[in-house]
Parts: structure tokens; sequence; C-alpha cells
């Protein structure tokens, strides 16, 4: 039987022997569970339709690539079809509801100036991003790198449940190229943690400094420090729940099964996070970046109709209507747009019109955009679907 090519933690290629009966992906976890930020696991290295070095037959490989490829497309396409169909039916509504009628008259009066602004903000988040994910899968080279995170920008702007929608796309385009499973969880977990922890720690800070009266916007506890508490608690819960992953996958290092490499993505995903972290890298910066220029496109669509609130409070009221993104709803369509009208309103911005006329043009721009540049990207990206990937020169990101 011949060895299995995989892809280990360091972009190289390597042969190992192939896994037993677990199955694809099943393998059992490393020694490495407390390695550090690069910690290895064995197994669950084959390429997708089982096909290894050497191999004589090909083709099962490329049967289930393109039926993967077009079931991808077929879901990008018609989330995006989705988009289409839930801003007529917003259109709809503001020509045909008396009360929503001041909203959609003011769009037409918005000032276009303030619009284009939000719009480059908006790319300025999608290339935050980019160079975030850089960071996190600098092994995959730079032009895989931008153009699968701006693919799963298209799918995270259309699908909602946190950005989940993307990192499974990434997850099936990298699996096609031969990349461990493991490696994958990992760096998808240590992803998700790096936009999110910047999510919670502004947060803290904002909740905290507004309540206290250090920064403008609302004294009120539940607007400021409820979600501050709720926050903070989140950050602590992850880094014991991280703990306990590694602790439980080291325990269960001799087992097979999908736990275990979950385990090891948790506990070494939010390991290797913290381990950044400390490193001040300054693609870091790209995780402050995607939040921050997504809260000013939301503050220069509010600008547009005339209304000037403070950042801390638009930022405040960002943070927490955004949670209705959580909702596993195609884009988070109403949930996250009345999440976002209702915080706004409560953090004292008014009229009520402006608000949704503000809130709605902001859906439009910071759906749209990502929606479009990605669905280029990804299909930049198609060609190179299934290939091997390309081990990048170790001195590399």
């Amino acid at each position: 039987m011949k060895n299995e090519r995989r892809i280990d933690d360091e972009g190289t290629v390597s042969s190992v022997a192939p896994a037993g009966a677990g199955g694809v992906g099943e393998g059992a976890a490393g020694a490495g569970v407390n390695a550090g930020v690069d910690a290895a696991v064995a197994g669950g290295g084959t390429l997708p339709g089982g096909a290894r070095d050497g191999a004589a037959d090909p083709a099962p490989l490329d049967a289930e690539v393109a039926q993967g490829l077009a079931a991808q497309s077929r879901h990008l396409r018609n989330s995006i079809v989705s988009l289409l169909v839930f801003f007529a039916i917003v259109a709809g509504l503001l020509l045909a509801v008396p009360g929503l009628r001041a909203a959609g008259e003011k769009i037409t009066d918005a000032k276009w100036g303030w619009v284009a602004a939000g719009i480059g903000f908006e790319l300025l988040s999608c290339i935050s991003f980019v160079v975030l994910f850089g960071l996190v899968f600098g092994r995959l080279g730079r032009r895989l790198s931008s153009r699968l995170s701006l693919a799963e920008l298209a799918v995270n702007s259309v699908v909602s449940v946190s950005g989940l929608g993307g990192l499974a796309l990434g997850a099936w385009v990298l699996r096609s190229k031969g990349v461990s499973v493991e490696r994958i969880a990992k760096r998808s977990v240590l992803l998700f943690v790096l936009t999110s922890a910047v999510n919670v720690g502004a947060t803290v800070a904002i909740g905290l400094a507004m309540w206290v009266g250090v920064l403008p916007g609302s004294e009120n506890a539940l607007l400021t420090l409820l979600p501050a508490a709720a926050a903070l608690a989140t950050i602590f819960g992850t880094l014991a729940a991280a703990g306990w992953a590694r602790r439980a996958a080291e325990r269960r290092r001799s087992e097979h099964g999908r736990t275990v490499v979950a385990l090891v993505a948790l506990g070494c995903g939010v390991q290797d996070a913290v381990a950044l972290i400390r490193r001040h890298d300054w693609r870091l910066g790209g995780a402050v970046g995607y939040w921050l220029w997504d809260a000013l496109c939301l503050l220069a669509c509010l600008a547009a109709y005339g209304s000037t609130p403070t950042f801390w409070a638009v930022a405040m009221a960002y943070l927490v209507g955004m949670l209705a993104n959580s909702i596993p709803i195609p884009g988070g369509f109403f949930a996250v747009e009345g999440g976002l009208v209702g915080m706004l309103l409560l953090f004292g911005v008014h009229p009520g019109s402006t608000v949704i006329a503000a809130v709605l043009t902001y859906r439009a721009i910071s759906l749209w955009v990502p929606a479009l540049i990605g669905a280029i990207a990804f299909l930049s990206l198609r060609s190179e679907i299934g290939k091997p990937l390309r081990p990048q020169p170790s001195g590399s990101s």
C-alpha cells in the first residue's frame, strides 16, 4: 500500500502511513498536543477520493472535486440570489408600509459622498480580513491565501452563524488540496478566535469605559456593563474550555475519531491565538481593522442622512446589535437589521426613520461589497481546487 500525501503545519509535503479504518481525517492525535503554536497531529492526510502519491487512477479525486465544486458554486449562487430577494422584499416594505415610507423617502436624499466613504470603509474591512487570513494561513502562499479569504467573506456575507459558513468553504478547498484535517481545524479555530477576540475585547473595553462615564454614549448598565460582563465571561470561558480540551486530548491520544480532532483543534487553536497575540505581529491589526472599518461604515451611513452620533455609541450598538448574526438564517436577514436599529435607538440615535435608512444602506454595502468581490475571487479560485498544495519556502510567513 502506498504512502499518503500530507501537508503539515509548516506547509511541507511528507508521506505518512495510511490511516486505519477510522476514515478520512480520523487519525490519532499526536503527542504534540501541548507542543505550542505549530503542534502537529498525525493521520487524516488522505486526499478526497482516497488519492495517494503514485496512484494510477486519479478519476475518483477528479469526480469528487468536481461534485464538491458544483455544490459550492450552487450554494454561493443561491445565496446571492437570496440577497436579491431580500432587498426586493425590503424595497416593497418601504413602499407599502406607511410607517416605513419616511425611511424609504430618506434613502433617496442620502449624501452620496458619505455612502461612497462607507463603501471605502467596507473595502478596507475586507482587506484587513485578507491580511489576518494571510497570517493564519500564510503557508498557502499570498495568491491562494488572498483569493480564498475573499471567497470566505462572500459566503460569510450571505450565510449567517458568525462566519462559520466561510470557514466551511475554506476547509473544503484546503481539503481538496491535500491539507490535513487537523491543520485545517486548528487554523480555522485560530482564525475564528482572533476575529471574535476583537469583538469581545472591544465590548469589554468600550462597555466598561462608557458605564463609568469615560466615554460618551450611555451609562445604562443594561446597555454597557451587562454586555461587558458577558463578553468578559466569554473570554474566561473560552480559555477554560481550551485548557480542558488540551487535557482531554492528551488523555485520549491513543483513540481515533473526530472527537479527538475537535479537542486538539479547540485546545491548540486557542493556545495558538494567545501565542500570536503575545508576538505582536503587525498583521494582527487585520483582526482589529476587520471590525473597526465595518463599524465606521455604519457610522458613515448614519452621516449620510445627517445623523452625527459619537463613534463610541455606534461601536457599542454595533457590537451588541450584530449578535443577531449568530442566528442561523441567510445573511441574518431582518434579525441583524432589527438588532442594529434597536440598539442605535437605545443609544439615543434619532429619529427612527433616519436609523432605519442608515442601517439598510449599511447592510446593502456590508453584504454586497464582500459578496461581489468574493464571488469573483471564488471564480478565479476554481482552477486551483483539487490541485496539490505547492509548499512554500520555509522562510515565508
